[in-house]
């Protein structure tokens, strides 16, 4: 009898890992990108403005959405460029209309005859201070499973860190409540040092329990890194609004045109591994 029920647990533990696995290699039809960071200056709109700027060069049709409200960098600098839209989700009940809404331009209703395009990526930049917020959204309201489960949409969860403990407890924060049911992407920010100097984050012992884990399972727990791009250069984009693409293109300023051209060909380079959790798999980079 004990071997029959030692059986039956090992046969149920196989099945439980079998379907992790047959979830983590589903090809979904949509997917949807988170960039955070939770802390004010960590370089996560930085990342988000490359990420755009990738879209629109590789011609890729997306939705993005600008939560970030006192520092709307997405919409300032390519509000005109690409299809933005603002979000305040400290105001009661927007979290819940951007959901529905979310829902709408996936299944567009027809009017007058016509359909619009469904879509089938999207990009969300949260802002500073949101953590909260979102374990609510993903907890309370089941964000994550509905997504997959009704829309066929996996999520990618980009998270900005820099050098401090901080970015590693609200990483291993952040996975505690989003589990298995996305995709993690580490961008370590080099405006804060060398590669090898992110110690706190590469010798955390939680942070490789949680790689096992997802490993486990045939997920993987990517890190990448996004260049520093020299100071003068970035405050002339800043200063006149420019896109990146903007600063390749002026002549004005030789050395900002070459700066801004370096490093827009490095963070794309740090992308290719990371292509199809970012909706660039048809992407030339």
């Amino acid at each position: 009898m004990t071997d029959a029920i030692n059986k039956t647990e090992t046969n149920n533990q196989g099945q439980e890992n079998k379907d992790a696995t047959i979830v983590s290699l589903k090809k979904y039809q949509r997917r949807l990108i988170i960039v955070t960071g939770d802390k004010g200056g960590v370089g996560k709109s930085t990342f988000a403005r490359g990420l755009v700027q990738t879209y629109i060069d590789g011609g890729v049709k997306f939705i993005g959405f600008d939560a970030d409200s006192s520092n709307s960098q997405l919409l300032r600098f390519y509000g005109e460029q690409c299809n933005l839209e603002a979000l305040d989700i400290f105001e009661s009940g927007s979290i819940d209309i951007f959901f529905n809404d979310l829902r709408g331009k996936i299944f567009p209703k027809i009017v007058d005859g016509k359909q619009a395009q469904p879509e089938k990526l999207f990009l969300l930049e949260l802002p500073p201070q949101s953590r909260r917020i979102l374990q609510e959204f993903i907890e309370r309201m089941e964000f994550l499973r509905i997504l997959e489960e009704d829309y066929d949409t996996r999520v990618t969860m980009v998270v900005v860190i820099s050098r401090i403990s901080d970015s590693v407890k609200q990483l291993i924060n952040l996975y505690e409540f989003c589990d298995n049911k996305v995709d993690y992407l580490v961008v370590k920010n080099l405006f804060f040092g060398k590669e090898q100097q992110f110690t706190r984050y590469d010798k955390s012992e939680e942070i490789k329990d949680i790689k096992k884990k997802l490993k486990s399972q045939s997920l993987k727990f990517y890190d990448i890194n996004m260049p520093d791009l020299i100071e003068h250069a970035y405050d002339h984009l800043d200063a006149n609004d420019l896109t990146f693409r903007q600063g390749t293109e002026q002549i004005e300023y030789p050395a900002v045109k070459g700066r801004v051209s370096y490093w827009l060909k490095d963070f794309k380079e740090q992308l290719k591994p990371v292509k199809g959790i970012l909706g660039l798999d048809e992407v030339e980079l």
